[in-house]
């Protein structure tokens, strides 16, 4: 007996000694009212990407393996939102994804912390959609009302207890970032609300703009305000170097991209542009060679390997992927099997993409000229279902011909998500057997759209 005591006192002090394993991951659930189910994407600057399927009860859950902890972008259709997320803690989100801006809840760990961010995201939402009231006044006037909102969010700041040092520090910078980047929307927004297009602000009111500094890589990855600034200084370089350069705009882009000095900024603005550019492009392998050769992120490098990969699913020759019962401006509802036979060119747009309406006249042209030809022009609309009247509208008002369709869940569909269409509008172009000729065939306005169509005999 008195040897199985021991045993067992033995195993005890093993058991109790045993070095806990350390949590790397974070347990996510939610529930999302009023939807039809979809993708509800996370993802940061840092590489991690992670995709949730949330049931068509609105119903999500998942472990997401995360390396380190911090805020992290989540976008499920109008939803957006950046929670902070730990090693081992369990986050709870509830929210309508109709009425995202004044219902989103969050719960368990570090609820007061994401809860603040709820509320900033719901200021910053409401400030961005009524235009009118938050830039159509003076520059003082503004200066105070930004101030003010910079005042109130520090404010909510403050209340929240047992908030990570090193985070609350990081976002009192992006309460001010936030504030400038509201100050230089200001001399371009007052101007389109009072159709001057000339205007410009004062000098005294931008020279606080003009002293940011663009080098900070540890405030790029935590405020998407600063981002957008370092960005936009970015993309205001490339364009001064294709004009005064006359560099093809890639090359203008990568030479701003070699000025950036720091190494995170520089290779997350790489990432950035390549996840856009590739699904879009015409020479992929040039584009994958000159990323590998400028980046320096493993992460990013792995990602975009595997975008590239999942990308050849959409090369010439390949079966499309296809749409199943997209509702028709005509009547009834179309899929793309209802259209083979015939060349199949696909606009995917919607009413609310400016690029997308100045190619209208140049489509209707088109259409006009092969109106008899051995082609289908099929326009899909990516605007959501409850904006489906404004789409009707702009049908009868643009007297748009082909075949009009407007996807079952806007940007959140599995033809959408196959062709890995990250802006439009864009244009595919399909053959008389489903097979792709071009996922990302020339634009109406391109002359090589008609050069193609001669080529293929249409």
């Amino acid at each position: 007996m008195k040897k199985y005591v021991t045993l067992a006192l033995a195993l005890l002090v093993l058991w109790s000694c045993k070095k806990e394993e350390p949590v790397d991951y974070v347990l996510l659930s939610g529930n999302i009212s009023n939807t039809k189910g979809g993708e509800l994407n996370i993802n940061s600057l840092n590489g991690y990407t992670k995709t949730i399927n949330v049931k068509d009860t609105g119903a999500f859950s998942d472990t997401l393996y995360i390396e380190e902890n911090g805020l992290y972008n989540l976008r499920f259709e109008q939803v957006r939102f950046t929670p902070y997320l730990s090693k081992g803690s369990n986050i709870n989100l509830n929210v309508d994804a109709t009425q995202s801006s004044s219902t989103l809840k969050m719960s368990g760990d570090h609820e007061e912390l994401n809860n603040y961010f709820a509320y900033k995201s719901g200021r910053e939402y409401d400030f961005m959609m009524d235009r009118e009231a938050s830039y159509n006044m003076d520059e003082a006037t503004f200066e105070t009302k930004i101030k003010d909102f910079q005042k109130d969010l520090e404010h909510h700041l403050e209340l929240v207890k047992n908030i990570p040092e090193d985070i609350k520090t990081k976002e009192i910078r992006a309460i001010n970032y936030g504030r400038l980047a509201k100050k230089g929307n200001y001399e371009r927004m007052y101007g389109y609300l009072n159709k001057n297009r000339d205007f410009k602000a004062s000098d005294a009111f931008k020279k606080e703009l003009s002293e940011i500094t663009f080098d900070n890589g540890e405030d790029y990855l935590y405020s998407s305000d600063y981002q957008q600034m370092v960005s936009q200084n970015i993309r205001e370089k490339a364009y001064s170097y294709y004009q005064k350069d006359s560099l093809p705009y890639p090359e203008a882009q990568s030479k701003a991209l070699i000025e950036v000095k720091s190494k995170i900024i520089k290779n997350a603005e790489l990432y950035k542009n390549i996840s856009m550019r590739l699904p879009m492009s015409k020479d992929k392998d040039k584009d994958l060679k000159e990323f590998l050769n400028a980046s320096t992120n493993e992460k990013h490098i792995i990602s975009v390997k595997e975008l590239f990969e999942s990308l050849k699913v959409l090369d010439r020759g390949q079966p499309s992927p296809k749409f199943e019962n997209y509702e028709n401006y005509a009547g009834g509802t179309t899929s793309l099997d209802d259209l083979k036979g015939k060349y199949v060119y696909i606009d995917v747009w919607a009413t609310w993409c400016g690029p997308c309406k100045y190619e209208i006249p140049f489509l209707q042209k088109v259409e006009e000229q092969y109106h008899d030809k051995n082609i289908h022009f099929v326009s899909i609309s990516t605007d959501q279902q409850k904006d489906k009247d404004k789409w009707k509208k702009m049908i009868a008002d643009k007297a748009l011909g082909g075949i009009q369709l407007i996807t079952d869940n806007d940007f959140n569909t599995a033809f959408i998500n196959a062709y890995k269409i990250r802006g439009i509008p864009q244009f595919i172009l399909l053959d008389p057997d489903g097979n792709i000729v071009q996922a990302n065939a020339p634009r109406p306005s391109d002359e090589k759209l008609i050069a193609l169509f001669d080529e293929l005999k249409i």
